[in-house]
């Protein structure tokens, strides 16, 4: 698979079938017995903050037409569904999921699954919480772009631990506290956390669907932003740094993005891949977070 790619493409499902196709994800299939599918299913009656269900069915449709004997799981865990007291596989009714089904898709709604047990950060100290048991011989994290008052610029790695933490012990991921309007005290306890997952997870591929994005108060109240673009990469750091600078966001800026690079996670230069001039001429500044304008005046370091 290309270490990184950007395509702009102004239709759905056109832009995830594109994208798939220049990426070589078809060669990342071949004999995997399992793909995963972890989207983000963040609210359940939103729009813009979830996985797009045409986008999904696409994915899923691309897997099949090169692998049909390959079993893809579509999974998540619905953090509004569970606050009002309901299931992600309501969430998957609701929001017509049915499709994604009929293309031979499995649905899994994880807060119902297994878990195994993690220490998390947080500004009382450590805290246990549930960390899915989910894994797939493919995994792929798959997103619309976000802003976000402790990240600045949400993107796959922030889905990938967001799903896999039971929504019950959400907080404790995010250091303590859901989307504080003080990022200070939380926002480096945060990084380190969805660090974490990541290294336990292990993911293999991040894909961005960026034909709409979430600016202003991300990632559950803000504003659509039609971005047009779409991005996938086997390295989730780089895809998420590339997401954000598209954004308007330096990654040197975001400090899971820099801890991330110290850790050796993965990288966060994406100029080895894309050409300078095409950044400039897709960058599209998203309105951010008011929470996050600290962030950006010093507070990431």
């Amino acid at each position: 698979m290309k270490r990184l790619t950007l395509i702009r493409e102004s239709r759905r499902p056109l832009n995830i079938r594109k994208l798939l196709e220049k990426s070589y994800f078809a060669q990342e299939i071949e004999g995997k017995a399992t793909v995963g599918v972890i989207v983000s299913l963040i609210s359940f009656r939103g729009k813009y903050e979830m996985a797009n269900v045409e986008a999904v069915a696409e994915l899923t449709r691309f897997i099949k037409e090169i692998s049909p004997a390959t079993r893809v799981i579509v999974a998540a865990a619905s953090h509004e569904a569970y606050q009002e007291g309901k299931s992600t596989e309501e969430a998957f009714k609701r929001l017509k999921y049915a499709i994604v089904k009929r293309e031979g898709a499995e649905l899994l709604a994880l807060e119902m699954g297994e878990y195994s047990e993690v220490e998390f950060e947080t500004t009382r100290g450590l805290r246990r919480a549930r960390l899915s048991k989910f894994r797939a011989d493919l995994l792929v994290s798959f997103t619309p772009p976000k802003t976000h008052p402790l990240l600045i610029i949400s993107s796959t790695l922030d889905n990938l631990a967001f799903e896999m933490t039971h929504p019950a012990d959400r907080q404790y991921l995010y250091g303590g506290k859901l989307w504080p309007e003080d990022p200070l005290p939380y926002f480096k306890l945060a990084s380190k956390n969805i660090l974490k997952v990541f290294s336990i997870v292990k993911p293999h591929v991040g894909i961005v669907d960026g034909l709409f994005a979430v600016e202003g108060r991300g990632p559950l109240q803000g504003t659509p932003v039609f971005h047009q673009l779409a991005l996938a990469s086997p390295d989730l750091v780089l895809v998420d740094a590339l997401t954000s600078a598209l954004a308007g966001v330096d990654p040197e800026k975001v400090y899971y993005l820099k801890l991330a690079r110290e850790k050796k996670l993965g990288s966060i230069d994406y100029s080895k891949t894309i050409p300078r001039d095409r950044i400039r001429q897709y960058r599209f500044p998203y309105r951010l977070h008011p929470a996050s304008q600290a962030l950006l005046q010093g507070g990431t370091k």
